[in-house]
Formats: structure tokens, sequence, C-alpha cells
């Protein structure tokens, strides 16, 4: 299987892309070149490098099972030649033996083809700061985080999603209650009124993302947006240089079933935000219709990272546009109690305070 390596022509050296300046990028000598002045320089060293294209390599046979075969690719690096192995939905790596930045484009079945890629902005030591700010001034962190938070691994992803556009219409009715307490005489009166709220209207939503990939949590993808659509370049191959991506292999019509439950519960949220003034509202009456739209394949930016605290793995997800940062650390529960108690008896003292004060003037 055929993959691209795109190397510094300068130096030698990889390159990747840059999403602030969106050239290719060499780490090594800092030499930058736009996409297209790169791709005419590889098709000229490409035509005059006859010994390239006469040589050929054979990998050692591997025996494999079926159902292995059914569920990893092989490809040689363009850049040293060592066989690699991926997974079947893999797009997008780099190689184990000499690290050159690898894009497989053959694995994108039909359909798959991102139409549009949000570069990172935000790079690795900034992924790495932000990791590291994370743990201060938390005060309910449980002990073990709070020195000697090493990551374990690090890696820049690009995530598949499907993004979803359509205009949906909601008429939901809700019932509500008003409550008026007053005196009358030596009574003292509370008065109820109940009404009914209704809601109609539409609302056009644009490129809603829905992860589509297996092997990532939707909370945890979902944690990290917004993205910002106005940043997207369209799909080449050379943006994806010096990241790891991979294609969707989750179904338009199983990620169908997921934007359909966010794009009620948006809704929801949107109309019983408008309706004020009472002192409950519940809905008695939800009809929510959401047509056919329009889905395209996109890649969003992501970095994970990985720590290790007593044999048990914590994940770290920053998106790579924003830095916006979520993760799996728990709260620890004899903090939070501890807190909690904390503060009522403070306000306990400075209830029972007032009161003294109050009876020493009666």
């Amino acid at each position: 299987m055929a993959t691209i390596t795109y190397k510094c022509p300068s130096c030698g050296s990889p390159l990747t892309f840059d999403g602030n300046s969106k050239e290719m990028a060499c780490s090594s000598c800092g030499s930058q070149f736009e996409v297209e002045a790169l791709k005419q320089a590889m098709e000229i060293e490409k035509e005059s490098d006859n010994f390239k294209e006469g040589t050929s390599w054979r990998a050692k046979d591997e025996s494999f099972s079926d159902e292995e075969l059914d569920r990893t690719r092989t490809f040689n690096c363009s850049s040293c030649g060592a066989q690699l192995i991926t997974d079947e939905t893999t797009v997008a790596t780099e190689c184990a033996f000499c690290g050159s930045p690898s894009i497989i484009p053959a694995q994108f079945t039909p359909g798959t083809r991102p139409d549009s890629v949000i570069p990172f902005k935000i790079g690795k030591d900034k992924a790495v700061e932000l990791f590291k700010n994370y743990f201060k001034n938390k005060k309910l962190l449980p002990n073990l985080f709070k020195k000697n938070n090493q990551i374990d691994d690090i890696r820049k992803l690009y995530v598949p999603y499907w993004l979803f556009s359509c205009t949906a219409d909601a008429d939901i009715t809700y019932s509500a209650k008003k409550v008026n307490t007053f005196t009358r005489g030596n009574y003292r009166i509370t008065q109820t009124r109940h009404f009914r709220v209704r809601r109609a209207g539409t609302v056009d939503f644009k490129d809603l993302p829905v992860d589509a990939s297996e092997k990532t949590d939707n909370k945890l993808t979902e944690s990290l947006e917004p993205y910002n659509v106005g940043d997207a370049l369209p799909y080449v191959p050379e943006v994806l240089s010096g990241a790891q991506a991979s294609r969707a292999d989750v179904s338009i019509e199983d990620s169908k079933k997921r934007a359909d439950e966010r794009i009620a519960q948006s809704m929801q949220n949107e109309f019983r935000s408008t309706v004020l003034g009472y002192e409950s509202v519940v809905p008695i009456s939800t009809k929510i219709n959401v047509p056919d739209g329009t889905c395209y394949p996109a890649l969003y930016p992501m970095w994970l990272i990985t720590t290790k605290k007593d044999d048990k793995t914590y994940t770290f997800a920053i998106n790579g546009q924003t830095g916006q940062l979520t993760c799996d650390i728990p709260m620890s529960i004899p903090k939070a109690i501890g807190w909690f108690l904390g503060i009522f008896a403070g306000s306990s003292i400075i209830i029972t305070f007032i009161m003294s004060l109050i009876l020493q003037f009666r």
C-alpha cells in the first residue's frame, strides 16, 4: 500500500503541516514551504529520480489469521522502506523506525474521505503546558495528583466526525405556575395560578459534529466542543503530515441517532430558556421533527495525553484548535465532603452570631 512522506527540500528532514501559517514546516532547519510549491518540487524530483523508480523491496512473508488480515493493513515507509502494520482505519501515522510522517490515502473508503480539516493551532509545547496547569488550584483533586504528574504518552490526532446540517422544527407545551403569598388581616394567603405555555418554531443546525470513531468516547469528544468551523480547510493530504489520523468507522446511520438526540436536546433547552417568570415549568407535550438534511465527513484536531497513577491510566484530551481540556480524573469525595462541611459550619457560626446581635437589642 502506497504512502506519502513529505521531506524538506533544503535538508531532507520530515515536514509537518503548520496550522497557523498553513504551510509545510521543517523543525530541523526552520524552512517553510507553500503546499502547492512543495507539490511541484516533489513532482520534479519524482521525474528525475530514476533510481528510486527502478528499486523494489521485498518484505519478509508473515502469516496472519483471516481475522487479523481483515483488521490490519501493511505498508512500506516511503522514507526508509520499513514495513509497518496499522489497523484498517489509520490514514496518517509515523514510521516507528525513522519517525517520518506517513500518509496513507488509500485507507479512505468510499464516502469517508473528509471534505474539510480543522488544522492544529495548539502545538505540543502548549498542550504540555495546559496539562501541567490543569493541576494548579484544584482543591478537590485526589492527593496522588498533587505532584509528579508525568506524561506517559502524548499523541497528535485528527479525529473523524460526521457533520450534520438541517432545519428542525418543534412544538412544546409546558405546564407552568406562579405562586404569590400575601397577608390579609390575620391570614397569610398563598395564591397559586396555573398556566399552559406553548412554544413552537424552527432552528437551523449547521455542521453539528458527531464523533465517527469507535476508538474515542463520545462524552470525551463532546466535552471538547465547540470548534470554529471557520478555520476549516479543504482536505489535502499535506494537512495530516505530522499527526495520526483515522477514517470514520461509525456509519452515518449510527451517527444520525446521536445527531437526532443532540438536536432534540438542544431545541428543548433553547425553547425552555424562553419560558420565564414562573416558579415551576414542566413540559407536558413535546413534538420535535428532525427532517433529512446534509452530512459530510471532516477531521478535527485533538491532543491525547495519558498519565499513570497507581497502575491506573488517566486520559486527558485537548482541543487542538482552542485549547479546551477535559479529563477523566475523579473528584476526591472525602475532600468534597470536608469542603461542604466547612462551608456549612462557617455559615452556622455566622447565623448564630447575627441572631445573638439581634437578641441583644430586644
